[in-house]
């Protein structure tokens, strides 16, 4: 008489309760939280997504005080009082010089118009990353009439392109950015399509997390489960190994390593793509709340790339033809009366260095966030991003469009030589926006902005 098989029963329980654990641990690392682009969600041999930033400051500059005083073509980066704050990063910058926003003015290399409509600072926060200029409209202001920008933005063509797995295409940061259309606005999604910045925090809190089981309570639960899950397979899984062939075994064992690689992945993500837990509600439009406001905006938009919330954003530091006060710094006097003193009053000069000091302070805020969040493959968020720091003038006084204070920071994963001042003669800044794109990867793209004034990459940045 023929008997069936003998089942221990512990093992078959066992094995159901490892596909229970099983289900439990892929229903863990399926929540949102886990799709993270920096130590969880990617393999270390995958090379990290590359993110694009672009941040927004107003008034122009103290060139003298930005920019090196050398007139070599290419050359170690030396820093004035305006990018002191940044030394710690010097070797990870590049600052431009020569590179125009002759979009503001031309349709042709060369050829001024005036009839394009707008003033100054109206054509620059439109031009800034489109590289066109404004449309026609009902917009008032000095200089207005005008409207919004006639095309697309390079953050918005990098988000089409890098941004369709992240849950937001982009995000559009700011502080206390008002003021009238167009003047607010640096980030376009077409002719005519404003991405209005979000300038309250708790509100972008509430758009990056409500409903996304992302809440302080959440997290800390959701990474005991994901602990709880992992221990019970590693007991379990031990148990079984005693009682299976050698080749199961082998197979217990690739398991085994893999849920040890698991854990370790889950721990660092743990670190970097946790909620902020944000302090009682501010006045966002109270003047003298701009700097902790500031800092809350920098932690969130670090924290959405972190999470792999988005790939692409923008941050604007008040509108175009800012009207904020610094008293925080000693400066009581609004930065757009200043920005007109002439070249010889010292005082005023000196009060503006400090205001773009002070914005280079935050520009190292963001850098010491982005350096400190990890990467699968030991590097981290700065190594793989690119982040781009202009302005809608050159100097505030004179109202120019040359010269315009670039400054780029990160390696873009490396498709940047760093650590260099570059001087151009007579740059569109169309071809900066070009450049942009071939570092974020594009290199299908020949052309940004208005056609004629894109003759081509700029020289000498890769």
């Amino acid at each position: 008489m023929s008997h069936a098989p003998t089942l221990d029963a512990r093992t078959r329980l066992s094995r159901r309760r490892l596909l229970a654990g099983l289900s439990g641990l892929t229903v863990a690392l399926t929540r949102p939280i886990w799709r993270s682009a920096t130590a969880f969600g990617q393999d270390s041999k995958v090379r990290p997504a590359r993110r694009f930033i672009g941040l927004f400051s107003a008034n122009g500059t103290i060139a003298s005080e930005f920019f090196p005083g050398t007139s070599a073509a290419d050359s170690p980066l030396t820093l004035g009082k305006v990018l002191l704050p940044l030394a710690s990063y010097q070797k990870q910058l590049l600052v431009l010089k020569g590179v125009h926003m002759f979009s503001t003015v031309q349709d042709q290399l060369g050829v001024e118009s005036t009839n394009k409509p707008g003033g100054p600072h109206m054509k620059g926060p439109g031009a800034m990353l489109t590289g066109g200029s404004l449309l026609a409209g009902s917009f008032t202001g000095a200089g207005g009439p005008a409207g919004w920008a006639d095309r697309i933005s390079v953050d918005q063509l990098i988000a089409q392109r890098l941004g369709k797995s992240s849950p937001f295409a982009s995000l559009e940061f700011g502080v206390r950015v008002q003021g009238q259309e167009p003047l607010r606005v640096i980030s376009y999604r077409g002719a005519n399509q404003p991405n209005q910045p979000v300038g309250d925090p708790w509100q972008m809190y509430s758009r990056l997390f409500t409903g996304r089981d992302l809440s302080a309570t959440d997290m800390a639960r959701l990474r005991a489960e994901g602990q709880s899950v992992l221990d019970f397979l590693k007991d379990d899984l031990s148990t079984l190994k005693a009682r299976v062939s050698t080749e199961d075994r082998a197979r217990l064992d690739a398991h085994l390593t893999g849920i040890a690689s698991i854990e370790q992945r889950l721990t660092s993500a743990a670190a970097t793509c946790t909620p902020l837990t944000l302090p009682a509600k501010l006045d966002v439009n109270a003047m003298e709340n701009y700097p902790t406001l500031s800092k809350l905006q920098l932690d969130l938009m670090v924290l959405a790339h972190a999470c792999d919330l988005t790939r692409v954003s923008t941050f604007m530091w008040a509108n175009a033809d800012s009207w904020q006060y610094y008293p925080w710094i000693g400066v009581n006097e609004e930065h757009h009366e200043l920005s007109h003193a002439g070249d010889n009053d010292t005082v005023s000069r000196d009060k503006l260095i400090k205001i773009n000091a002070w914005h280079s302070e935050q520009v190292k805020y963001l850098l010491d966030k982005l350096a400190a969040t990890s990467e699968a493959d030991g590097g981290t968020l700065l190594d793989n991003s690119l982040v781009l720091w202009g302005n809608e003038l050159g100097v505030g006084n004179s109202h120019t469009y040359k010269d315009i204070p670039w400054l780029l920071a990160g390696g873009a994963g490396g498709s940047l030589k760093l650590g260099r001042f570059l001087s151009f003669k007579d740059q569109p800044h169309n071809n900066l926006l070009l450049s942009v794109c071939h570092a974020m990867g594009l290199s299908d793209v020949t052309s940004f902005g208005i056609p004629a004034l894109c003759t081509g990459p700029l020289s000498g940045l890769t």
